[in-house]
């Protein structure tokens, strides 16, 4: 992966500069330092700090010394306008400026900045930012950075929650609950608090420094975590901690010697106090000054380990399931006659299946285009009373017939979604299993209900929690659905967060498999958990192989999905919520953000099924042609949101329901000579004449005839069920109860 040329927002923060010093950590460079400020009428003598939503302006004055102190240009800019647009999720775009309001909104003020910087630095393709909890900061930054054509960097989002590094993880004597603080502290780093609003916090705690080696900067982490344990529950404690709630800010003063030329030395400090105990420094005759040299080096920054520990024993535990040499018998092409569309539409969701249009030429590029007209002409049929547009779709199916088409596919499809956030998204290649005139073709699940009920993830900032997304897709979308919710989420393969790049261990093809597997099950749960997910409806591992190797894999990844689905030996839950802290609310930033969705409970809580009931969720694992990146592995997942769930196993089924009301039902058509088409039969007038039917999906390796599958058709190489038991087809229905 060649490196990235960055831009780095910095506020004088810590966690600005520790996101700097991952982008060396990762091989970037840093090209120029960019800051917001507060406008000349403000910065006077008596006002260090105004309110913003959006950026630290406390300790300002000390900005311009950062050029010499890091040996950087710096670029700044007045923050003008306001908070107008102050939902988590921010929706601007170009067009939207001046559309509606005469006040700007303070987060535009990012883009001339970032355009004079890149004028100033034609090589500059990504912007850094220190983002860790805060939804509001993070798609702000990413909204501008791609209008831009900037990557966007969030090396510390969910840092709290993801697995230590191992030199933390070895020093005894760390705070827990300040994991990233003491990994700052690992590589030199001098942050100061400037500021305290919150009542865990008093005067007492300013300038002391929050990433200090040694026993006095452990001592004040330690004040810290017990100042902070009096506001926040434990599973919102390192948030607070953090100071991501505006707890506490701060002005870093030093750093490990690679990136920091100069310490920063500030000869007068006076207490300033504010309403409801609020307190911060007055700084004034800061200067830069020589420092000795050090030894740290990029590679001593601490980077989170790769995998949970629950995912690390997964792993380990994996057996020895090598199978030997598996023959298949593929599907001739011109058997298939899947061109027709089918409409399956229940109270909450319509379904537009199998969506091709090899009239409007043989490329793929011309197809995708034939068929976002054909998906927005259908929309418009939906509904008289509700019209719907493609910003209701919430999941996508795209089957290639070759991962060659993807970039020419996907620079049509992105067409179809103007606003945030796009839906989930699973694309696979199927070859020659595809109608040999068909290079595309693409199924929607619609959302009938309100627009403003949904929730989505759409995370496109490089991280260490889970891939960014590499396309116009959201990692997730949350919908109400009888009573419950139902999270779509796109599948996951196995890339390294960090690098965008396939994992692989460099030794055998059985290890390398295993790993992949299990990063991107991880990067589902991840997501699940971000989304608040109880329990998974079903999963679907999409796999690619050589013939002798693809029994082995279907049983990993059944071993995997098994293994976490297992109960633990106990499972106390503790239904205390986070509690608010008074001072945060009024005085710190949005209450909102104190709430993030790393918080969420642990996947799957089994509190929500019967003691001793099954807990195997439906699984299915199919064979393509290709996925992306050239992976051999795709998790995808349905997930659920709720108070109640149970698991019925048959011998021909296995049934998911949540809350009583809304079903997963994944059906195995065993391996026979009979033909497929009166097990079809059967299973048509059996399950598929419930009109609340929301979804019917395929997974098939042999032809079906036409007319005879009212939903989805997904054409594979090979259908595996559970433990590993090859079958002719699958089949996936989700159907509400009441």
């Amino acid at each position: 992966m060649p490196p990235l040329n960055v831009i780095a927002l910095i506020s004088g923060g810590k966690d600005s500069f520790y996101s700097i010093l991952h982008c060396l950590r990762n091989g970037h460079r840093i090209i120029a330092l960019a800051n917001l400020h507060p406008e000349p009428d403000l910065s006077s003598e008596n006002e260090e700090d105004i309110d913003s939503f959006m950026y630290q302006t406390i300790g300002h004055s000390v900005i311009p010394l950062y050029a010499e102190a890091l040996g950087l240009p710096l670029y700044r800019a007045p923050i003008t306008g306001g908070a107008v647009d102050t939902a988590r999720i921010y929706r601007h775009d170009d067009a939207d400026q001046g559309a509606e309001t005469t006040v700007q909104d303070e987060t535009e003020c990012l883009v001339p900045l970032l355009r004079r910087v890149m004028e100033m630095h034609p090589e500059a393709n990504a912007v850094s930012a220190g983002a860790i909890l805060s939804t509001y900061q993070r798609t702000r930054i990413e909204n501008v950075a791609g209008r831009l054509g900037l990557v966007p960097l969030a090396w510390l989002w969910m840092y709290p929650s993801l697995p230590a590094s191992a030199e933390r993880d070895s020093d005894s004597l760390a705070v827990k609950e300040a994991g990233l603080l003491e990994d700052m502290a690992g590589c030199g780093c001098d942050a100061r608090i400037i500021k305290v609003a919150s009542g865990g916090l008093d005067d007492g705690f300013l300038w002391e420094s929050v990433s200090g080696s040694g026993n006095a900067g452990r001592g004040v982490r330690k004040r810290i975590v017990k100042g902070m344990g009096r506001f926040a529950a434990k599973e919102d404690i390192r948030g607070a901690v953090l100071g991501e709630g505006g707890e506490y800010e701060t002005l870093a003063i030093d750093g490990p010697g690679f990136l920091w030329k100069k310490r920063i030395e500030i000869e007068e400090r006076e207490v300033g106090t504010g309403e409801g105990g609020v307190a911060f420094m007055k700084l004034k005759d800061a200067r830069c000054v020589d420092k000795e040299g050090d030894e740290i080096r990029p590679e001593d920054v601490r980077t989170p380990a790769l995998l949970d520990e629950v995912f690390v024993k997964a792993l380990e535990g994996v057996p020895d399931v090598s199978t030997g040499d598996d023959t298949r018998t593929l599907m001739a092409s011109p058997a298939w006659s899947i061109c027709k569309p089918h409409h399956l539409q229940s109270n909450q969701t319509w379904s537009i299946s199998n969506l091709v249009a090899p009239e409007a030429g043989p490329g793929a590029s011309e197809q995708m285009d034939g068929i976002v007209k054909k998906t927005e002409a259908a929309l418009k049929t939906i509904s008289e009373s509700t019209p719907r547009s493609t910003e209701d779709i919430v999941f996508a199916t795209v089957l290639l017939r070759s991962m060659d088409d993807f970039a020419l596919m996907n620079n049509v499809y992105v067409s179809l979604f103007k606003k945030p956030n796009p839906p989930a998204r699973v694309t696979v290649a199927c070859g020659d299993a595809l109608p040999s005139n068909v290079r595309v073709m693409v199924s929607f699940v619609v959302d009938m209900g309100a627009r403003n009920s949904r929730q989505g993830l759409h995370v496109q900032s490089r991280s260490y929690w889970a891939p960014a997304n590499i396309g116009p897709y959201s990692q997730a979308m949350s919908i109400p659905l009888q009573g419950s919710r139902v999270i779509y989420i796109a599948g996951q393969i196995p890339l390294e967060p960090a690098s965008m790049e396939i994992a692989t261990t460099g030794k055998s093809w059985f290890e390398n498999y295993c790993l992949r597997a299990v990063l991107s099950l991880q990067h589902l749960w991840r997501i699940g958990d971000a989304m608040q997910v109880d329990w998974w409806l079903g999963g679907v591992a999409f796999l690619t192989g050589e013939a002798n190797n693809i029994e082995t894999q279907v049983k990993i990844a059944w071993y995997l999905w098994k293994k976490m689905h297992t109960r633990a030996e106990s499972d106390d839950s503790d239904d205390e919520g986070p509690q608010l802290d008074a001072w945060d609310i009024k005085y710190g930033r949005r209450a909102e953000e104190l709430m993030p969705e790393s918080d969420a409970s642990t996947l799957p809580n089994f509190s929500v099924l019967d003691e001793d009931a099954p807990s195997i969720s439906p699984f299915l694992a199919v064979e393509v042609d290709q996925l992306p990146r050239g992976s051999d592995i795709e998790w995808q997942g349905l997930g659920s949101r709720c108070e109640q769930a149970a698991i019925e196993n048959k011998t021909e089924y296995i049934c998911a329901t949540v809350d009583e009301r809304y079903r997963y039902l994944s059906l195995e058509v065993q391996s026979s000579p009979e033909p497929l088409e009166s097990s079809l039969r059967d299973i048509m007038a059996t399950h598929c004449q419930n009109k609340s039917l929301a979804q019917a999906v395929l997974y098939t390796t042999q032809p079906v005839t036409k007319g005879l599958w009212d939903g989805q058709v997904v054409p594979c190489r090979s259908v595996w069920g559970r433990e590993g038991q090859r079958l002719t087809a699958g089949i996936v229905l989700q159907e509400g109860l009441a």
